[in-house]
């Protein structure tokens, strides 16, 4: 690693600065070489996929994998190669991909959890993010934080 390198661009901003050097001919010195790099990198480099197999869900025999989705860090339960579609559980605040477990991962799949019923209707107790929140369908919501 070059740590002058940020030295050494300043060094030639100012040298555009006071009119020694061509900007243009600054640009270049730094973007074909950087260009190459990167094609190169491109054709011959390994793909990282940021996933992380955790094990196998004991109920369903699927993998069961830590990885950045669209939203952020998550886990998935199956492959979209499969015939049911895979389960998907966000990472809560504190869990990260290269520390969660596989209980932790299969303890997300559990909400929201089913904690009695009220004038026949489930009361489910989901932690969803950093909102936990209390949900009677159709009677009541509340959310711990308002």
């Amino acid at each position: 690693m070059d740590y002058q390198f940020t030295a050494n661009v300043e060094k030639e901003f100012d040298e555009i600065a006071d009119g020694l050097k061509n900007w243009t001919d600054m640009i270049d010195g730094f973007y074909h070489p950087f260009h190459k790099t990167v094609d190169e990198a491109l054709d011959t480099a390994d793909r990282a996929t940021g996933e992380r197999h955790l094990g196998d869900d004991p109920a369903s025999g699927k993998r069961v994998i830590a990885r950045m989705g669209r939203f952020g860090p998550m886990v998935q339960i199956g492959e979209t190669e499969d015939e049911d579609k895979p389960r998907f559980a966000s990472l809560p605040k504190g869990q990260s991909i290269e520390s969660i477990s596989l209980e932790e991962a299969l303890e997300l799949f559990r909400l929201p959890r089913i904690i009695g019923t009220f004038e026949d209707k489930e009361l489910k107790w989901p932690l969803v993010g950093l909102d936990p929140m209390f949900n009677i369908p159709g009677v009541l919501f509340l959310s711990q934080n308002r």
